[in-house]
């Protein structure tokens, strides 16, 4: 009788053996979209017809896994290692193992990043190949787009045999590393940005933003750091030769603009200031009429006589000698002429702002 049941039991287990569970990880993307492949798409999973009633609890529970793998693997909760421009990410569901080293097509992911992304980053799944991350076809993320501790959402395209962010430029309100926003707020909103006001960055911190503007050297600033643009109580203006043309000749060097070549960014005009005290070069030429007045005047006459009289030859009459000589007094005329042309006020500076409101600015910087 036990020879018997031993007998029964190896039977059962030989005919039942196609349905014993494996321990293989049950995985969505190896699920198919043709019901009658799903009997062994997934090795974790047991569909199969004339299944044995034991078996069913376990395949209920291997699907409600694959679906919290799943679950979790598009919530943002996978965090990458690697470096930014290599990262790394494992997730719950083990892409890539059967066999190829290329990710189903429309594979998702949501993924939290470790670090900023620095130039033409690549994303590898678990024991996939690396592929790019890009915003678009064939056009890799740009430097600084990918945030850390941010969540981002990739999809896998065999097209472009790339990692695809998704939705990721649907905001027409994306600022790129190194751009310029008016701002109303007196707190930043996030390690992204900066106030330019002048102050020295980490070149460590902010290698992306340093890289990109050429590395500049410390000058100023101690060693291992760099010195941003100054927007304190200035205005910006676009440079006079900007990337890739010609001078347009209207912000120079000249003694009468601006009095520094505007060529390149954080220049400022040596000549600009808010206020501006005229000199007399700076007056026009011009003739200015002038009344004269004329009062009108006399003058006194001294007369200096010879004799008065002298005797009258034959006759001896008298006659009337004539003058010898005479000189006139000396008499003030009353004419005046004057003319000044600021009227002898005091010299002060006058104002040259133009209509103005006041606002921080935002600097991307990470």
């Amino acid at each position: 009788m036990l020879r018997g049941n031993r007998f029964w039991t190896a039977l059962a287990i030989i005919c039942w053996s196609p349905f014993v569970i494996s321990v293989a990880q049950s995985s969505v993307w190896q699920w198919s979209t043709t019901s009658s492949s799903n009997a062994s798409s997934d090795p974790a999973i047991n569909w199969r017809e004339n299944q044995p009633p034991s078996s069913i609890n376990d395949s209920a529970r291997s699907m409600m896994a694959a679906l919290a793998s799943y679950r979790d693997d598009i919530s943002g909760l996978l965090t990458t290692t690697g470096s930014s421009t290599a990262y790394l990410v494992t997730t719950n569901q083990g892409l890539c193992t059967a066999g190829s080293s290329v990710p189903n097509d429309g594979q998702q992911l949501s993924i939290t990043m470790s670090a900023t992304n620095g130039v033409s980053p690549t994303l590898l799944a678990d024991t996939c190949n690396a592929y790019p991350i890009q915003s678009a076809a064939g056009v890799g993320v740009g430097a600084a787009s990918l945030i850390q501790g941010s969540p981002y959402t990739f999809r896998f395209s065999v097209a472009n045999s790339a990692w695809m962010l998704r939705d990721f430029y649907g905001s027409a309100l994306t600022v790129p590393l190194g751009g310029l926003v008016p701002y109303t707020l007196s707190t930043v909103p996030n390690s992204n940005f900066v106030f330019p006001a002048g102050q020295c960055l980490s070149t460590t911190t902010y290698v992306t933003y340093w890289t990109a503007l050429g590395t500049p050297a410390s000058g100023s600033c101690p060693g291992g750091q760099f010195q941003i643009i100054d927007l304190s109580g200035r205005v910006p203006a676009g440079l006079d030769t900007m990337p890739g043309f010609s001078a347009a000749n209207r912000l120079t060097s000249a003694s009468t603009g601006c009095g520094t070549a505007m060529t390149s960014v954080g220049a400022t005009c040596a000549n600009g200031a808010q206020s501006y005290t005229f000199a007399r070069s700076n007056l026009p030429n011009t003739n200015v009429a002038v009344t004269i007045t004329d009062p009108g005047h006399t003058h006194s006459f001294t007369a200096v006589l010879g004799n008065p009289f002298s005797a009258a030859t034959g006759g001896g009459g008298l006659t009337a000698a004539t003058p010898s000589g005479g000189t006139t007094g000396s008499s003030t005329t009353g004419i005046s002429a004057a003319f000044n042309l600021n009227g002898n006020v005091a010299q002060t500076a006058m104002p040259v702002v133009q209509p103005t409101v006041g606002v921080t600015y935002l600097l991307r910087v990470l």
